[in-house]
């Protein structure tokens, strides 16, 4: 709850007590004014409420919305990652089987042998 909504729930009880407290005949017409203003002020309190009630709607939905922006594009850049790492590996693969054969045929030639078996 808004501090607004909190001082207008004040008043409100305060000018209640106020209306209640002295209802004499002379205070007729002063009575009947604090209960329009408790009115007034009970109204406005409400719609400060609805206002903070909606807000709180609001952020909670951005925050929603956001959370699964935030998801979406961590899952994109993982996906992303491995994709890298998966073509870089593949490639290293490679590497490595044309260095060993590489190494096998220059094994083979000192050794004699057959480098077709490479």
């Amino acid at each position: 709850m808004n501090k607004l909504a909190v001082k207008n729930i004040a008043l409100v009880i305060l000018l209640a007590g106020f209306g209640i407290a002295g209802c004499t005949e002379s205070q007729k017409d002063t009575s009947e004014e604090a209960k329009s203003e408790v009115k007034e002020a009970w109204e406005s309190s409400k719609d400060s409420m609805e206002e903070a009630k909606e807000d709180a709607s609001e952020a909670f939905e951005d925050a929603k919305e956001n959370a699964s922006e935030a998801y979406e594009e961590a899952k994109e850049d993982a996906v992303a990652a491995y994709e890298d790492a998966k073509e870089e590996a593949s490639e290293m693969k490679d590497d490595a089987a044309k260095k060993l054969k590489e190494a096998c045929i220059a094994t083979k030639e000192k050794t004699g042998g057959d480098v077709s078996d490479c």
